[in-house]
């Protein structure tokens, strides 16, 4: 009976088993959405964790951008990618929205600067080639800010000098822009070593301001006593100092160029600090000048032509620039009614100021300058206007020492002092001309007024005179005809002359007999002849 009864036991048991089973059977079933959504969780906490910052780029146009595609470079890496691309409000520009990867949140700093990389041609040279086949793509320079920024404005050119390159920038002013451009060349001794990196007109427009990149290690050439200046393709000139011709590079040629130089008493000065402004010269004679100091302004009246003579001329002692005309004017004298030519021009003394044997400078001061200026001018200084070039008529205005002119003296009482002159070398040319042709004109006027006495008085007695001549002159042919006469071979004169020529010839032969005998018998004179004693 107790295996009858112990059945009901079993199946109870049986029923619990089955039960637990099926319990852990629909736990296993839920395990399985469990462990995928912990996964999921997981990886979008992974994905979360590793998103980069999202940014948002300002470009004029989306020429070359595409969403989904763009890719954002950093040296050639991929960083990241265009999500977005959509107008702006204001429809003048476009909003790039980008993902960047979580290392690149460090770049993202306020002077990044982003541009797109597209094939360009310009003056600083073709770039951007590769994207012909891969596409356009964004490019960054990372900047050397701290402070974090997320909206940029990206750059419509690509930047010539990014912050990673090694040197220094410099500012330089000029009058204006020549041929100039950004990307021009910057030279030191015909070698590149820089390029203009930014311009801009000057606020009040009275010139332009140019930034220029120099690369190290050549930007410690670079100190505060370095002269820049312009160096075109091909400077020519022809002045008062001759014909120049002067060709820098083909790069220069086309795109103009700046090019600068130390001189050799300044080249052991320290280098010149970061942003240090210089002046921009318009060619190197200018630049390389030395100081000229404090200028004094001249007043000098010519009474003259001065045409070839502009303002800018230069202003010599003995063929040293000192000066440059300033002004050039007509002064009337109505006392004098006659209309007098004005010229101004600054005088640099300093660059006449003498040297010690040590080689420093003498001081130039307003004191000294007047008394030195005063004996130089009583001592025969004056300025005369020169021809520089037959060529081009250039004039100039030469200071020289003429000591035989006449006394004169600097009048410092007028505003602008006032310089003595003496006339060009050309008018004293026409001058002395003028004069000689007047001495002719009085010399042919008194030949003239002389040949008239000649036929008036003279040339009566002188016709007088001459019938008396030929009356002579008749006479002496009848002489001449009785000398012929007398002395004609057959003439009797001529006979007896002969007859006595021959008698006097005997005689002759006579005393020379006489005389040899005397020589040798001088006794003979006492004793007489020895043939005759015989």
């Amino acid at each position: 009976m107790y295996p009858t009864e112990q059945k009901p036991e079993s199946g109870a048991r049986a029923v619990a088993v089955v039960e637990r089973i099926s319990s852990w059977r629909l736990s296993l079933v839920w395990l399985v959405p469990i462990v995928a959504a912990l996964v999921g969780i997981g990886l979008a906490a992974k994905a979360i964790m590793d998103r980069g910052p999202e940014i948002t780029l300002q470009f004029s146009t989306a020429d070359g951008l595409e969403a989904g595609k763009t890719k954002v470079k950093y040296k050639d890496v991929e960083i990241g990618t265009v999500k977005s691309i959509v107008l702006s409000e204001d429809r003048k520009t476009v909003s790039v929205v980008t993902d960047l990867v979580r290392e690149a949140a460090p770049l993202l700093v306020e002077d990044t600067r982003f541009w797109v990389v597209r094939p360009r041609v310009g003056l600083a040279g073709v770039s951007g080639l590769g994207t012909l086949l891969s596409g356009s793509y964004i490019g960054l320079d990372v900047g050397k800010s701290t402070t974090t920024r997320r909206h940029y404005v990206g750059l419509e050119e690509p930047p010539l000098i990014t912050a990673d390159r090694a040197g220094r920038e410099f500012m330089l002013s000029a009058e204006d822009l020549g041929s100039l451009d950004v990307g021009s060349p910057v030279y030191l001794r015909r070698v590149q070593v820089g390029r203009v990196v930014t311009r801009a007109l000057d606020k009040d427009g009275s010139g332009v301001t140019l930034t220029i990149f120099v690369d190290s290690p050549y930007d410690k050439f670079v100190n505060p006593a370095t002269r820049f200046f312009h160096a075109s393709g091909v400077a020519l000139s022809l002045d008062d100092r001759g014909f120049k011709l002067d060709v820098q590079s083909m790069a220069a040629l086309v795109a103009g160029g700046i090019a600068f130089a130390t001189h050799k008493r300044n080249a052991d000065l320290d280098s010149a600090q970061e942003k240090a402004a210089f002046i921009l010269h318009p060619d190197e004679r200018t630049a390389m000048r030395l100081p000229d100091g404090m200028a004094q302004t001249y007043t000098m009246i010519f009474n003259e032509t001065i045409r070839g003579l502009r303002v800018g001329s230069s202003v010599d002692f003995r063929g040293l620039p000192i000066g440059d005309v300033t002004s050039i004017g007509v002064d009337y004298a109505a006392e004098g009614k006659s209309v007098v030519m004005v010229v101004e021009a600054n005088i640099y003394p300093s660059r006449l100021a003498q040297q010690a044997v040590s080689g420093s400078r003498m001081p130039d001061t307003r004191e000294r300058r007047h008394p030195v200026m005063n004996r130089m001018v009583a001592a025969g200084l004056r300025a005369q206007l020169r021809s520089g070039s037959l060529v081009t008529g250039e004039q100039f205005i030469a200071l020289d020492f003429f000591p035989k002119t006449k006394p004169a003296r600097v009048d410092w009482d007028r505003s602008v002092p006032l310089f003595p002159t003496i006339p060009g070398k050309l008018t004293s040319l026409e001058d002395d001309l003028t004069e000689a042709l007047a001495t002719l004109k009085t010399t042919l006027g008194s030949a003239n007024r002389l040949v008239q006495h000649l036929n008036r008085e003279v040339a009566p007695e002188m016709t007088a005179a001459m019938d008396d001549v030929r009356r002579t002159l008749a006479n002496g042919d009848k002489l001449m005809a009785m000398a012929d006469k007398l002395l004609a071979s057959d003439a009797p004169v001529q006979q007896e002359l002969r007859e006595t020529l021959r008698e006097v010839a005997k005689a002759a032969r006579s005393l020379r007999q006489l005389t040899d005998m005397l020589e040798r018998q001088p006794e003979s004179l006492i004793t007489g002849k020895k043939g005759d004693e015989q």
